[in-house]
């Protein structure tokens, strides 16, 4: 088997944005007059427990009965989803947050040495594209062999849906795939989709344990083409 195609998460894979999502919610949870606050820790249980069940739990918050719940959800998420990418943009904008190290570099060496590059991400397809032109530029996302979002798949990770439909997408053998991953659902999502799976924690992952990763690092810097390919054998 050899390396066709390197697949990335997004979220705090290739930008720091994991606790943008808690921002997010905070603030929507102080427009629903919420008395709500998710710290940190809240937040990293329920993203290590919960995948796209957070909105269950905030339905049962709501002071009053909620009749079309799937109506609701989609409400609330759309409503997340346009704070968080406000928040994102605007500080990738005004430099507060950038890439994580290594990323760029990594992702134009990929490019270069003509394996695929492709992006899995469990945001919605508009939100990781505005993420990820405002992060990388869009001569680099211009070469990206697709994006896959969660939107795309009804299934949320550690479901494979995504990484599945990226491969089929891009038509390589899951088994010739790499992912690159910060969290644990994340890993499990590559894992079951039978891909390979380097794991770069995020900050609010750091303290989980990935003893099934083909490979841990604390993050991408100073990672080449050659080390990749020398990761992904041993993998």
């Amino acid at each position: 088997m050899s390396l066709e195609l390197v697949i990335s998460d997004l979220d705090g894979t290739v930008v720091e944005t994991e606790d943008y999502h808690r921002r997010a919610y905070n603030v929507l949870f102080r427009e629903l007059d919420l008395a709500r606050h998710w710290s940190e820790e809240d937040y990293r249980v329920r993203l290590a427990n919960m995948g796209g069940g957070k909105f269950e739990e905030i339905l049962t918050w709501l002071p009053h009965p909620v009749n079309n719940r799937e109506e609701t959800i989609s409400k609330l998420y759309a409503r997340k989803t346009d704070l968080y990418v406000d928040l994102v943009v605007n500080d990738l904008h005004s430099g507060e947050l950038s890439p994580r190290p290594g990323v760029e570099s990594l992702f134009r060496q990929i490019v270069h040495s003509g394996i695929g590059l492709a992006i899995g991400s469990a945001c919605v397809k508009w939100a990781a594209e505005k993420v990820l032109e405002a992060s990388l530029g869009m001569d680099l996302i211009e070469s990206l062999a697709t994006v896959c979002a969660g939107d795309d798949v009804v299934a949320k990770k550690p479901d494979p849906a995504v990484y599945l439909l990226v491969a089929e997408r891009c038509m390589v053998d899951p088994a010739n795939c790499l992912v690159i991953e910060d969290t644990r659902h994340g890993m499990e999502a590559a894992l079951h989709a039978g891909m390979r799976c380097l794991v770069t924690p995020s900050e609010l992952a750091k303290t989980d344990a990935f003893p099934e990763a083909g490979a841990k690092l604390e993050s991408l810097e100073g990672l080449g083409i050659r080390e990749l390919r020398g990761l992904w054998e041993i993998c």
